[in-house]
């Protein structure tokens, strides 16, 4: 089987600059990733893509390609370690013991002691007391090592011992040897660092694991204090060497990622740490890797504020070409909206349907359901105005006044931030706004009016008039009121003789003639019960005509011949404008319309 354990050199790391012992024992290290048993980093490396098990760690460890990265010893193996950390060790039960055992000096560095051919790897063993566990302890950011190592563990060959597989790894090439030794120095620095940038590394938001929120203070004392050059010092890691480091995880996360470029990468990159839970593989693995370069060159960006090394140049300084420091998480060409347009998953609506009353408010989702369209919120929304003498200029600012992110360079047009959206206004052709065609032209005219205003203040003063024509779209119903646009005489009568209440009920006859008499004189349809008590619920009788307008859209679907009922026609454009806009990207012009390919001609 080769050379017998005991042949390996007396120190495992023997040529080690940054003890990880003192990593472990640094104020808030471990609070945020907690230290990992040896069972719980065989799991974590299987989430990644990598089978371990005792036996092979055993052999990493052998060859000083993976040591564990501290030991906790039963005896007094050095001196008590003074500890300036806070109260937080019984959050995590290995954190806890950890600190423990620093204090009575019981915490070792494997790798800078004497190599040890018993030590197990395994965390308990059925003639083992319940509580007994091997010490070993070691940190999240040594998982990063596992990718480059990968096809070294795949030359392991497994002999059967006990009923369990042993694994024997061949020696291990002083290269691979030298690049373990720059992984575990990264994971000490990193593990160090974690508690002081790792909350906030999302620049938009704080998030602090195992902190009460009566000891949010102690971390924003501890951050206040923390002196980065104290820290690079005692670590002899200076800032090339973290910017070096960091362009090496930045390379070889994006090697790997198999979502290497484009919107869908943006969004990846902006997961919380909860979200990330959810990748595995090389998306996990090149998550790791942007984690720990992002906090290496914030600890960059810390020494260059304090006048120790370079500034870290950003994404801007490589104009068009790649580079490592291009992908670092913090790098965000685009607005999250902007990453979630680009692939068609924006939440904003492309159209924003508003109706005038109750009962086109419950007609028009049982349209969109009758006609088989997805529920799709983010496609068209629906707003019921109550009324057709409201004013709708905010609606109009808040709904499809366009958010301008930024100009153009070399064009006279502006870059949009969510994409446009239309306003169709679908109402009784009644009131000071829709009543006649030069009513509702003015009324578009002053919708139009408000959202130029809207655009002056973001800085376009001159926006195209032509594109801004197909944000506002209004339309009437062909008569006075939305229930006579859609139901004959006979389906109101029915209707509201089944939500009547039974007290105002007259003859079928006497109601048929007052429902005629109100659609001649063209009035609305609430003439018919305006005297009386109670009336009608305006929903119960949406309900009660729904049947038959389903009866109609059914009809169309079997005969086109038929016309469409106007709502319908209404639905049906709303989703396919929506539909038309959901993958597009938008610019808007302040020069006359030129010449754009595809649809909208416009606003794309």
């Amino acid at each position: 089987m080769g050379t017998d354990l005991t042949d390996t050199s007396s120190l495992v790391g023997a040529d080690a600059k940054t003890s990880t012992l003192e990593a472990a024992c640094e104020p808030w290290a471990f609070t945020q990733s907690g230290p990992l048993r040896t069972g719980d980093f065989i799991r974590q490396a299987r989430e990644r893509g990598v089978d371990l098990d005792p036996s092979l760690l055993r052999e990493l460890y052998r060859h000083g390609v993976l040591v564990p990265f501290v030991q906790i010893r039963d005896r007094r193996a050095g001196p008590p370690v003074v500890l300036v950390a806070p109260q937080l060790a019984a959050h995590n039960t290995s954190l806890y013991e950890l600190l423990q055992a620093a204090r009575l000096g019981r915490l070792v560095d494997p790798a800078a002691v004497a190599y040890r051919p018993r030590m197990r790897f395994d965390d308990r063993h059925q003639a083992d007391v319940p509580r007994w566990w091997n010490g070993l302890l070691y940190s999240t950011y040594q998982l990063l090592l596992l990718t480059e190592i990968g096809r070294y563990i795949g030359r392991a060959t497994f002999r059967w011992k006990m009923g369990l597989p042993v694994a024997r790894l061949p020696a291990a090439h002083q290269s691979l040897t030298r690049l373990a030794q720059r992984y575990r120095t990264i994971a000490a620095v990193v593990t160090a660092l974690e508690a002081r940038y790792l909350p906030n590394l999302d620049p938009e938001w704080t998030r602090i694991s195992g902190v009460d929120e009566r000891d949010l203070g102690l971390w924003v004392e501890y951050r206040k204090n923390f002196d980065p050059i104290d820290l690079s010092a005692r670590f002899a890691y200076a800032a090339d060497q973290a910017r070096g480091d960091a362009e090496l995880l930045l390379l070889r996360a994006h090697g790997i990622d198999p979502v290497a470029s484009g919107p869908l990468r943006q969004l990846v990159r902006r997961l919380p740490p909860d979200g990330r839970k959810y990748l595995r593989g090389p998306a996990l693995v090149a998550m790791d890797y942007r984690v720990a370069a992002e906090i290496l060159l914030r600890f960059c960006e810390d020494l260059a504020e304090h006048g120790v090394g370079s500034p870290v140049p950003g994404a801007a300084t490589f104009g068009i070409s790649w580079h490592p420091l291009c992908d670092r998480l913090s790098c965000r060409d685009q607005t999250l909206d902007q990453d979630l347009m680009d692939l068609g998953l924006s939440p904003h609506p492309r159209v924003v349907l508003a109706v005038e009353g109750q009962t086109e408010e419950v007609h028009v989702p049982l349209v969109w359901k009758a006609l088989g369209y997805p529920d799709a919120p983010e496609l068209v929304r629906v707003l019921r105005l109550g009324g057709v003498d409201r004013d709708l200029e905010k609606v109009a600012a808040l709904a499809a006044a366009p958010l301008i992110r930024t100009r153009l360079p070399g064009h006279d047009a502006w870059q949009l931030a969510k994409p446009p959206t239309r306003l169709l206004v679908a109402v009784d052709p009644e009131g000071r706004h829709f009543e006649t065609d030069q009513k509702i032209a003015k009324t578009r005219a002053k919708l139009l009016a408000e959202i130029q205003s809207v655009l002056k203040a973001q800085g376009v003063d001159r926006p195209n008039r032509e594109e801004l024509d197909e944000l506002i779209e209004i339309k009437t119903w062909s008569q006075r009121c939305y229930e006579f646009s859609h139901f004959e005489d006979a389906e109101l009568l029915d209707a509201i003789f089944a939500v009547d209440s039974g007290r105002n009920r007259r003859n079928r006859a006497q109601l048929l003639q007052a429902i005629v008499a109100t659609r001649a004189t063209g009035k609305d349809i609430k003439e018919v019960w305006s005297q009386w008590t109670p009336k009608p619920s305006k929903v119960e009788l949406a309900l009660a005509l729904w049947p038959r307008l389903e009866a109609k859209i059914e009809a169309c679907k079997v005969d086109e011949a038929i016309p469409l009922p106007e709502i319908v026609e209404v639905v049906q454009g709303a989703y396919a404008l929506a539909q038309r806009w959901r993958y597009l990207s938008f610019v808007l012009s302040e020069e006359p319309r030129s010449a754009f390919a595809g649809e909208p001609p416009s606003v794309s």
